[in-house]
């Protein structure tokens, strides 16, 4: 083998995000201005400057891969710290594995992760939030320090938005953790009886769908939805029900997503349920629970806790989550045979200081109000103007742009009368899009036809197989808590006998991870506990790395002791939770089938 495919090799096992992007190249550009070469000499004077940069920090954020020299000079400096490396050139990284054997460094455990070009800078500020623990070291190398230091520091400043933005996520996934795991448990009895929305596959082929949110837009422009009703597939989102029915209009099918009590406000009016409903299995369920007939259900890929108890393969799931319900009814309307999505009220911003259309009043006045005044972030509009907006809005706008590059075969049209403007669209006024689909009929009353209750719900194998699945689960809870006891028990002395009794330590070090594997590699256990306790997952994955890479004994049980202890006493703490909420699934599938019985 010659040294690009020696190295090519790594990277498929190690990194196989950088080994798919340089299939998509045959050759590095030979004459490229941005190529440079880092000195073979040791540059001592950049590695005073960088420990001022790492310090005590546990993650090191590298700008610049070069030759590696640089690279590897940090982890040899560095031998516990975890290195996150990015090269935004990929030609010079291909010239780089072409011409140098690096196999010792891109198998190195300290080079935990790497990333190359544009567009893996985001996979990289993930797995950098993921991992660091308080604080990121940023490193660059000298050459992108002597050359594009405004680059350097505009990067810095997107992982700083980025890092706050996935803290923001994992602060509300905290705080609604609880609620999500119960909508999956309580929602899971009526979703053995609903139609799974992947039955509706290319149900109205090559249809228009209007997809409505409930942006302040929307105002100017929901008179048109009647008019479109006869052409197209009306689709309400989330709270724009709300302004449906004030109207007096009847969409053509309703979505709900978020998971907060609150969302039963939403669907509070008994008119907002006359429709079709398309629910997510993380959806509240005190919504579905009044609405006994048209349910659409939706299993959400991440939802690995409704996957796994009704015996879902990955390939039968068809929504992947988003931020907004309107990424949801999108993807709803496509699978069911929509090219065409049209959306209005999509704002995602405060045009006229206004955060909702008229009708919607789910959230008291004050609270948007607060929101509004509180934006401090501009964005372009449609018209080329200026929006405020706030972090969740760009979140969501975010979110939206990159499902709508991967929708490369379906044409979005925007008609959000004065809202952000949205890569990946094409702004028209509702007008013209009125006078492009007026020759083409639609009807929506098959529909409703094939989601009357009971028409799609599973096997009365499939419901023994979940019901069955969740009864063993409980079992098996009291045998883990008696397990995690034993553990918690066994690490008491760890710390002690680092300093006193090395080699019992190591031996307990071992013993422990074989405990703490027998727990974790239990079938349900991540599918449960990656939704109940994520942010103590996270942390202790953040932690784990460390603990092995670490080569003091004392520092290593230390690590162990903290990390692994807390994660088990959090474990243990969710039981009488997760108790409850099973024993109630159950409960609400027995009363399922006694109801179906007397239809």
């Amino acid at each position: 083998m010659n040294n690009f495919e020696l190295n090519l090799s790594v990277l498929k096992n190690r990194f196989p995000h950088v080994w798919n992007q340089l299939k998509l190249i045959s050759e590095a550009e030979a004459d490229n201005p941005n190529a440079y070469v880092e000195p073979y000499e040791q540059d001592i004077p950049w590695l005073e400057a960088v420990k001022q940069s790492v310090e005590d920090t546990e993650c090191i954020f590298v700008y610049g891969f070069g030759q590696g020299l640089g690279v590897a000079d940090l982890i040899e400096l560095y031998s516990n710290r975890l290195l996150m490396v990015y090269e935004p050139d990929i030609d010079q990284f291909y010239r780089t594995i072409s011409q140098y054997d690096l196999t010792a460094l891109l198998n190195h455990p300290h080079l935990y992760y790497l990333a190359v070009g544009k567009e893996q800078l985001h996979s990289l500020f993930y797995m950098a939030s993921l991992h660091m623990h308080t604080d990121l070291a940023f490193v660059a190398l000298r050459h992108y320090l002597e050359s594009e230091m405004d680059v350097l520091r505009e990067t810095k400043e997107k992982f700083k938005e980025y890092n706050h933005t996935y803290e923001s996520n994992q602060k509300t996934h905290e705080l609604f953790q609880q609620d999500w795991v119960r909508n999956s448990m309580y929602q899971m009895a009526g979703m053995l009886h609903a139609t799974p929305v992947e039955r509706l596959k290319n149900l109205f082929p090559g249809m228009t769908a209007v997809i409505v949110a409930s942006g302040p837009s929307l105002q100017k422009d929901i008179d048109w939805i009647e008019r479109l009703k006869p052409h197209a597939f009306i689709v309400a989102a989330g709270s724009s029900i709300q302004a449906l029915v004030k109207r007096g209009i009847k969409p053509h099918m309703a979505v709900t997503l978020d998971g907060g009590a609150i969302n039963d406000k939403v669907f509070e009016d008994p008119r907002t349920l006359e429709a079709p409903l398309l629910y997510s299995s993380t959806s509240y369920y005190g919504i579905t629970d009044r609405k006994q007939s048209g349910l659409i259900r939706a299993v959400m890929s991440n939802d690995t806790i409704t996957q796994y108890f009704m015996n879902l393969r990955s390939n039968e799931v068809a929504i992947t989550p988003t931020p907004t319900v309107v990424g949801t009814a999108i993807q709803g309307a496509i699978w069911m045979g929509a090219t065409k999505i049209v959306l209005m009220g999509q704002d995602l911003s405060f045009p006229g200081d206004k955060f909702y259309s008229d009708g919607v009043n789910h959230i008291e006045t004050s609270l948007n109000e607060d929101l509004v005044q509180t934006a401090n972030i501009e964005i372009p509009n449609v018209h080329g103007g200026i929006n405020k907006t706030n972090i969740n809005f760009m979140f969501m706008k975010d979110a939206l742009e990159k499902l709508f590059s991967l929708l490369t075969d379906i044409e979005i049209i925007n008609t959000t009368r004065n809202g952000a403007s949205l890569a990946g669209t094409t702004w028209k006024p509702i007008e013209e899009v009125y006078a492009s689909v007026e020759a083409q009929p639609f009807d929506a009353g098959v529909l409703m036809d094939l989601v009357s209750w009971g028409s799609g719900k599973s096997t009365e194998e499939e419901r023994a197989f979940t019901k069955s699945k969740l009864q063993e689960t409980i079992i098996d809870f009291s045998n883990v808590e008696k397990e995690i006891q034993a553990l918690l028990k066994l690490m008491n002395p760890l710390r002690e006998w680092s300093r006193t009794k090395p080699a019992k330590c190591l031996n307990t070090i071992v013993e422990i991870e074989e405990r703490w594997a027998a727990i974790v590699n239990r079938d349900w256990f991540t599918q449960i506990y990656e939704s109940v306790s994520p942010r103590e997952l996270a942390s202790f994955d953040q932690k784990q790395p460390l603990i092995v890479l670490e080569k003091s004994l004392t520092k290593k049980a230390d690590l162990l002791y903290e990390s692994l202890g807390m994660l088990l006493k959090d474990i243990k703490s969710k039981f009488p939770f997760l108790h409850e909420i099973f024993q109630e699934s159950i409960k609400r599938i027995d009363e399922a089938e006694a109801r179906e019985e007397i239809v």
